[in-house]
């Protein structure tokens, strides 16, 4: 089943009664928010998904693997599997990213556990010095 954020954001990018807020760029693999009061007032209050404001807006559209285009003049955000007129692609993105997901947390715990690993062992050499000198005392 296809995640509703990537079918309504493609839906609404795709609705041509929105192109003076938010329109399919002219490359067709991304879309710009023209009008961010309108994108506030008519298009984040109908999909919790988007969230209430801009910044939430923003927020997910990274979570959900859109990247934000480097060099425009305009909030444009952009994936290569979101293209105009092939919503099938909707599914790749939703893999690519969902992977892209998981590569990261297996990241994150080998890093908790390797810093665990790291912690346990220099608390032994702690306790291997306190030990020593507490042997120097006697």
């Amino acid at each position: 089943m296809l995640c509703s954020f990537y079918k309504k954001i493609y839906n609404v990018v795709d609705d041509p009664s929105l192109d003076q807020i938010i329109s399919w760029s002219k490359s067709n693999n991304s879309f710009i928010v023209w009008n961010l009061e309108g994108l506030e007032r008519e298009v984040l209050p109908k999909s919790i998904e988007f969230g209430k404001h801009y910044l939430k807006f923003m927020t997910e559209l990274k979570f959900y693997g859109f990247k934000r285009i480097k060099g425009s003049a305009q909030w444009e955000f952009g994936h290569e599997y979101f293209v105009r007129g092939q919503p099938e692609l909707l599914v790749k993105m939703m893999f690519k990213t969902g992977m892209k997901r998981i590569e990261e947390l297996a990241a994150i715990r080998r890093a908790k556990k390797k810093k665990a690993k790291a912690e346990a062992e220099a608390k032994a050499r702690a306790e291997e010095v306190e030990d020593r000198l507490q042997h120097l005392r006697i």
